[in-house]
């Protein structure tokens, strides 16, 4: 059995928060434990120009049986001194910063966020998203040059095929769309710029769900230049406190579990083994496929409410809702860690 296969079945209770570094840091009084190597996601808007069957931030938000649909602060400067004031006071744990959403890209105040993450000591700069506004310009320049400009590292962008009709029906675009021909622009420019981009495919029965589907879009890719991929198994979550029906009966349906495609993996000589991750909810396994790094990540919501549940002194993660609270969790009324103290909508 390899040392993949060892750690595959039992991966949760081989997680301890404990043997992390931990930092001691005070949230305006609270005393709290910081895992070490915490990312703050800055939750831009709710607003998506696709409707993915699947949507997983709805499922983060959902799971808690509570609407998706955020309050906001409504004054444009109001937010960006927020914002400010936020990173500012986190600065010190030195955090990675991520921007997602919705789609990010399409909020009018997404240059300004950029500009204001610029301006502080951030450690590694993500941006998710579904990479239909990446070539649109924002005033004088591109969105694509605005994360250029902002020394962003990594670029997320959301594929769930290779086959444009596939990817669209699952998808459901309303406006806007990253074809692959946009993509055979948006690779080798990212590339020539230090924006490493990286394709996140979910894996659904409707479409890519196994060995060999991985291999094909690998390839297809790898072609446009395309050198990380991650392919992700759909979110377990608590069925009891799902509220939209729609996206649970499909991720019912779709569901493909890692734990199957490994074993085919691991028959298949093109995957060669490297490393492999543990999270708090969530568990890794990388490969090389040719010149391609190839992650497969499974991630369980009722592993990380448990998780959390069973340490709450401890901040894995943070999150800056469009409301102005900076919470340990994606939900803006839970653990609030710096409160906003001004009305919002």
């Amino acid at each position: 059995m390899s040392e993949f296969e060892k750690i595959r079945y039992t991966r949760q209770q081989d997680f301890n928060i404990k043997e992390k570094e931990l930092i001691d840091f005070d949230f305006e009084g609270k005393k709290k434990k910081v895992y070490g190597n915490c990312n703050l996601s800055i939750f831009v808007d709710d607003y998506c120009n696709a409707d993915c069957k699947f949507c997983v931030a709805q499922l983060r938000y959902e799971n808690q049986a509570m609407a998706y649909q955020k309050p906001k602060i409504e004054d444009d400067e109001e937010y960006y001194r927020r914002l400010d004031e936020v990173l500012t006071y986190v600065e010190p744990l030195n955090v990675s910063v991520s921007i997602t959403g919705g789609e990010p890209t399409l909020s009018p105040r997404f240059r300004k966020i950029i500009e204001i993450v610029d301006k502080h000591n951030i450690r590694k700069r993500t941006i998710t998203t579904n990479g239909s506004a990446l070539l649109q310009k924002d005033g004088d320049k591109t969105i694509l040059d605005i994360l250029i400009d902002g020394k962003f590292d990594h670029l997320n962008i959301s594929k769930t095929h290779y086959d444009e009709e596939i990817n669209k029906k699952i998808m459901r675009y309303n406006k806007g769309y990253c074809s692959n021909e946009d993509l055979a622009k948006i690779i080798p420019y990212a590339l020539e710029h230090n924006l490493r981009p990286r394709l996140s495919c979910l894996l659904l029965k409707d479409g890519i769900h196994d060995v060999d589907g991985m291999a094909k879009y690998i390839e297809f890719y790898e072609k446009l230049g395309i050198d990380n991929i991650i392919f992700r198994e759909l979110m377990d979550y608590d069925e009891q406190s799902m509220c939209n029906i729609e996206k649970m009966a499909y991720n019912k349906r779709n569901k493909v579990r890692l734990n199957d495609v490994w074993k085919e993996v691991d028959k298949d000589k093109r995957f060669v083994p490297y490393r492999n991750l543990l999270g708090y909810y969530y568990y890794v396994e990388m490969y090389n496929y040719h010149n391609v790094v190839v992650c497969s990540e499974s991630a369980d919501l009722k592993v990380q409410a448990k998780e959390k549940s069973n340490n709450q002194d401890i901040v894995y993660e943070m999150v800056f809702h469009p409301n102005g609270n900076l919470n340990g969790s994606w939900v803006d009324k839970e653990d609030i860690l710096l409160k906003y103290d001004k009305e919002v909508k």
